[in-house]
C-alpha cells in the first residue's frame, strides 16, 4: 500500500471502530439492565454488596462479576492524614507529586533548573495525518 491508502485505511478502520464500539457500549448497557439486578439481589443473601455472582437465566449459568469502584473525596484526605500520626500517615497514604506542563515551561529560569532534574521527556502518542492542501 502507498502512504494514501494507508491513510484512506486508516479512516475507513476508524469509522467502523467507532460503530462497534456503539454497538458494543450498548449491548453491554442492555445486558446491564438485565442481569445487575438480578447479580446484586444474588449478592446481597450473601452478605455482599460486590464480587461474583451465580445467575441461571433458563437453561444458562452465568457468572456475573459486580465490580467496585471507590474514589476519595481529596480534602477530606488531606486533613484525615495531616490528623494522624506521620507513620500511620505514611503507611496509608500515596502521595504523587506532579508538575503541570503549562506551568513548568512557563516557570522562571531558576525554578525551572531546579525542577529540570527530577523531569524525563520521552515520545508520547504519535499521530501522521495529511494536510489540507
Amino acid at each position: 500500500m502507498n502512504s494514501i491508502e494507508l491513510f484512506e485505511r486508516r479512516e475507513e478502520l476508524k469509522s467502523i471502530t467507532t460503530d462497534i464500539r456503539a454497538e458494543l457500549k450498548d449491548i453491554e448497557d442492555q445486558l446491564s439492565d438485565l442481569f445487575l439486578p438480578l447479580a446484586r439481589d444474588a449478592l446481597r443473601v450473601s452478605g455482599k454488596d460486590f464480587g461474583t455472582a451465580h445467575i441461571v437465566e433458563g437453561n444458562v449459568a452465568m457468572k456475573v462479576n459486580v465490580g467496585k469502584k471507590v474514589t476519595w473525596d481529596q480534602d477530606a484526605l488531606r486533613d484525615t492524614f495531616n490528623s494522624m500520626t506521620p507513620e500511620n500517615a505514611q503507611h496509608y497514604a500515596k502521595l504523587t507529586y506532579a508538575v503541570e506542563e503549562r506551568k513548568y515551561t512557563t516557570a522562571p529560569p531558576a525554578i525551572k533548573a531546579t525542577l529540570e532534574t527530577a523531569r524525563t521527556t520521552e515520545v508520547g502518542r504519535f499521530t501522521v495525518e495529511i494536510e489540507d492542501q
